[in-house]
């Protein structure tokens, strides 16, 4: 598999993805430990309002947060509402900001797993040294995970046809690397096996 080829058919074909409504990255990896998203009720009702903004603020304010998404996060949980996005395109989103965030991929919604994925790919295409990272490993195993016709009908129900066979050559690309780590080469298998689920069913 020839990257080049690949990574000009992603940024074709992945270049109008947006996270329409869904949560963001690191609302999903805050949400990981939390159980809450900021638009929310709180789930501690022993709590005041104000109280329980003032905890949640100190959490985000003093944990390892990009200074943007914490800044974002704190006026979020004051106001009451998600966060904002601040990529709109997901191929302009840098490899910290997914590593930093990596527990989020756990719990992406679909729309958001797409949006995410493009940045993934095109940053392991051009350092294959990402595939040892946490955020790379997270986005695996949310893909392995899907490993009936019903989960990973739900979990790509956003990509395309074509969006679908670029994550395929990706997958089988990486499986190839001499380096990669044999349990990830295992998940990849199981990966394409789960894929493999929505062709059979469809053909």
């Amino acid at each position: 598999m020839n990257t080049e080829i690949l990574s000009r058919k992603i940024k074709l074909e992945f270049q109008n993805v947006t996270l329409g409504d869904a949560y963001t990255l690191p609302e999903e990896d805050y949400a990981d430990t939390s159980y809450w998203y900021f638009d929310k009720r709180r789930t501690d009702l022993n709590l005041t309002e104000e109280e329980w903004a003032k905890q949640e603020i100190h959490l985000i304010d003093t944990s390892g947060w990009l200074p943007e998404e914490r800044q974002e996060a704190i006026q979020a949980i004051t106001e009451k509402r998600k966060m904002s996005n601040r990529f709109s395109n997901p191929l302009e989103i840098p490899f910290i900001y997914l590593d930093r965030y990596s527990t989020g991929f756990s719990y992406l919604k679909p729309k958001a797993y797409l949006f995410y994925t493009p940045a993934i790919i095109v940053y392991i295409l051009s350092d294959s040294e990402g595939l040892n990272s946490a955020s790379f490993s997270s986005w695996l195993f949310r893909l392995s995970w899907a490993n009936s016709y019903e989960l990973i009908t739900v979990l790509l129900k956003y990509f395309s046809k074509i969006q679908v066979d670029i994550l395929i050559d990706f997958l089988r690309y990486i499986a190839s690397i001499n380096s990669i780590d044999i349990n990830n080469k295992d998940r990849i298998k199981e990966c394409l096996d789960n894929i493999k689920l929505l062709e059979f069913k469809n053909g």
